[in-house]
């Protein structure tokens, strides 16, 4: 996926995510991965290429709207993605601008349904200072990822070829405002140029 900066952390979490169809199994041997109560949560993400430096992101999710709000630290870009009609926002405040264009990766997985297509349970660890489950997978791309989900469905870390590329800081589980995933009224409209 290429999107601006903001888009980062959505292009990780869309990629890790399976787009293969369900398959028969036990209730509990697939994550949730989808965030069962509203949380508002900082990521390191790093770079596959060590010169570039890391990247902080704050992920904000209403699981009552099915919003996500992505800002990226000193920018004034950030990204809502609405799950419910399948639409991503990126808000540029510097130019008073915006640009939506169809969601990436596979359709959510609703609150409450586990991930659809093949994962292996790995070990339990604490990031951020919350207990996850790893889970063993393959992304979007093909190539093996191990993801460590909160029992209920936070993302804390997500490793690929043994380097962490996504992993919490900090995690809050606090109600989100309905404020927080609105776009802004008088922003020019800006066609993607490949959406």
């Amino acid at each position: 996926m290429r999107t601006p900066l903001a888009g980062v952390l959505a292009g990780v979490m869309a990629g890790v995510l399976i787009g293969a169809s369900a398959v028969s199994r036990a209730a509990d041997d697939a994550p949730f991965v989808t965030p069962q109560h509203d949380v508002d949560v900082t990521y390191v993400i790093t770079s596959p290429d060590p010169s570039r430096p890391p990247v902080r992101q704050r992920m904000r999710w209403s699981g009552q709207q099915q919003r996500q709000r992505v800002d990226p630290e000193g920018s004034a870009t950030f990204m809502v993605t609405d799950y419910r009609t399948r639409l991503l926002t990126v808000v540029d405040t510097a130019h008073q601008a915006r640009t939506t264009i169809p969601a990436p990766g596979p359709a959510l997985s609703a609150p409450g349904q586990r991930a659809a297509g093949v994962w292996a349970r790995g070990p339990s660890m604490v990031v951020a200072g919350q207990p996850c489950t790893v889970w063993h997978a393959t992304d979007t791309d093909g190539r093996a990822s191990d993801v460590c989900y909160t029992d209920d469905g936070v993302m804390l870390q997500v490793v690929r070829d043994g380097h962490v590329l996504v992993q919490a800081d900090t995690l809050v589980r606090a109600a989100q405002p309905d404020p927080v995933f609105a776009i802004p009224d008088g922003l020019t409209e800006v066609r993607a140029a490949h959406p």
